[in-house]
């Protein structure tokens, strides 16, 4: 996923870069009070929770549908919380930024919720996916709150969030739909 989730957001000066694409999914950046950037996103499978919340969960496969996280590690399992170390590389124009994540990941039934605890590269990375049953398949709502520890104009912030949200929806989707298929993406 494009830095799993950098992915990860935010009102553009007071201004929301919002779309929806002919499926209906939706992506929204703006910047909050605090300087973070809030990133909102949702969109519809056609396959079941159960396959959505596998790929949403197959931490350690990540990279191989979403090549932009150069690498991604289970290092502990506990009680309910996962935690996963990754590296993303994201682009945009002259801009290039590698980013680091250590992730507390909290994997309820219906609830996916992640925190950045590295602060390496964010000073606040946290969100979560909510997985909703719909008739024929899943809603999946995407949350995420970042603020970077790293300076970079607000308009290369929101657009780098903006598209790389979309492309890690598009990742996703096909993901889930070639996991439903039983089959899996290449990379």
């Amino acid at each position: 996923m494009r830095a799993h989730l950098l992915l990860t957001a935010a009102a553009v000066l007071g201004a929301a870069l919002t779309a929806a694409a002919a499926d209906g999914t939706l992506v929204s950046v703006q910047e909050n009070a605090a300087g973070a950037y809030v990133v909102t996103a949702r969109f519809r499978t056609g396959e079941a929770p159960e396959i959505a919340r596998a790929v949403l969960t197959d931490y350690v496969n990540i990279p191989r549908f979403m090549p932009d996280i150069r690498a991604s590690e289970v290092v502990q399992r506990q009680d309910g919380l996962v935690r996963v170390n990754q590296e993303a590389v994201s682009e945009y124009m002259f801009f290039s930024k590698r980013v680091h994540l250590s992730l507390d990941v909290e994997e309820g039934l219906q609830t996916i919720r992640f925190r950045d605890r590295c602060n390496r590269s964010f000073h606040v990375y946290e969100g979560a996916w909510t997985l909703t049953p719909r008739e024929n398949g899943t809603e999946l709502t995407y949350e995420l709150v970042a603020k970077p520890a790293f300076s970079v104009p607000g308009f290369i912030i929101r657009k780098l969030l903006n598209r790389d949200a979309r492309v890690m929806l598009e990742r996703l989707q096909a993901e889930m739909a070639a996991r439903g298929a039983g089959t899996t993406t290449a990379r």
